[in-house]
């Protein structure tokens, strides 16, 4: 999954991963999870997503997003003016308790950042073919310290009904990717016939699984 795919994809609006409301699951379950010292939350890939909003309430909230574009919009769509820094890496977009950190993930640097409390992942592990899922548990769990427990969501779906993203990550790669993580399936949905984000996806079942891991 080349980066110029993304690009394109906010550069031609082409972004049916998005979804435009508060993920449920978010708001049904994250409340009941939280422990009365948690402050800091780690969103990976997180494109324009509302649900910075709800984090940005009671947490410091670093998001990392590869496209210029999307961080412009969700600064733009919910009418709020962020400083800018920019540097060869990364440009920082910075609004009171959110910084989305504008450039390719797999370079950012784990150490530059106080341990997370959270690591909140909606969408960017189904984001990636298999080949490249590997790579991107072995980058995120430099963010994963003793405190830190991940909130992710994965759907499954045939394999052979459509080519992704998004990509179906069943329990079986799920309890193989995090080995020696703590794993606890929360709930899952069934959305067969319904939107995933703001697309319906032309396959025979849908299912979204939400786990908890820690180390």
């Amino acid at each position: 999954m080349k980066q110029q795919f993304w690009h394109d994809c906010w550069d031609n609006t082409h972004i049916g991963f998005h979804q435009d409301e508060l993920q449920p699951l978010l708001v049904e379950y994250f409340p009941d999870l939280l422990e009365p010292q948690d402050s800091r939350i780690f969103v990976p890939l997180c494109g324009k997503t509302s649900d910075l909003l709800f984090f940005a309430d009671r947490f410091k909230v670093i998001g990392n997003e590869l496209s210029a574009v999307a961080c412009r919009d969700f600064f733009l769509e919910n009418q709020l003016t962020p400083q800018v820094k920019e540097s060869l890496s990364f440009n920082i977009y910075q609004q009171g308790n959110i910084e989305l950190y504008q450039g390719d993930f797999f370079a950012l640097n784990s150490k530059q950042f106080q341990p997370f409390d959270w690591i909140y992942d909606r969408a960017a592990l189904i984001a990636f073919p298999e080949e490249m899922r590997v790579a991107y548990v072995q980058h995120i769990n430099r963010f994963i310290s003793a405190q830190t427990r991940v909130f992710l969501l994965t759907l499954e779906f045939p394999k052979d009904e459509i080519q992704g993203p998004p990509f179906s990550v069943d329990e079986d790669e799920v309890m193989r990717l995090f080995n020696g993580c703590k794993i606890t399936k929360v709930t899952e949905r069934d959305l067969t016939g319904q939107k995933f984000a703001r697309r319906k996806l032309a396959v025979s079942s849908l299912t979204e699984k939400l786990y908890i891991i820690s180390k």
